[in-house]
């Protein structure tokens, strides 16, 4: 190979970027992270809101944002209508509203009080009662999945992933 045909294979080097230009348009061709999935937790027990919001935090915060913390069905219905959520872990035996009330509530055409965006929003049982025939239940009103209590770490884990991939494209925002 000559020199003459190496230096005119050689391209001028690009321009600097412009002093005007956006991070954005800088780190466009950096893929955007995904936000963070936003998590209700329904349960009455104070114990176990506590244990389920350390889980969260320690194991998944690279996923998940702990939006809110319910400690009833009732409260979390009054949420549901103001603050759009992508995942609910509930508590099944609670008293005034239980988690299978809470759930129907959430997905009734004739509730116009819950905000349209929550009302397919993926729905994990979270609780003792665990049964075949109870797990049916839990389906049949429209919940995704059932992690038993004590909770086990992988069992929520998969739960938790196998209702991010029912979720639509997560938009920022």
């Amino acid at each position: 190979m000559s020199s003459a045909s190496s230096i005119n294979s050689i391209s001028p080097p690009s321009p600097p970027p412009s002093p005007t230009m956006s991070m954005a348009s800088i780190n466009s061709d950096i893929s955007e992270q995904p936000r963070k999935i936003k998590v209700m937790i329904i349960d009455d027990n104070a114990i176990n809101l506590t244990i389920l919001s350390r889980l969260l935090n320690k194991h998944f915060a690279d996923t998940i944002q702990l939006t809110s913390v319910m400690d009833s069905g009732v409260s979390a219905l009054d949420q549901l209508s103001k603050d759009q959520v992508d995942l609910i872990l509930m508590d099944i035996d609670m008293p005034v509203l239980s988690g299978v009330q809470t759930t129907t509530a959430i997905r009734s055409s004739d509730n116009h009080d819950i905000l349209v965006q929550n009302k397919n929003v993926p729905i994990i049982a979270v609780t003792t009662s665990d049964a075949a025939e109870q797990r049916e239940l839990y389906r049949q009103v429209g919940m995704a999945d059932c992690v038993s209590k004590p909770i086990a770490l992988p069992k929520l884990r998969m739960a938790i992933e196998s209702a991010m991939k029912t979720i639509p494209a997560l938009s920022t925002g």
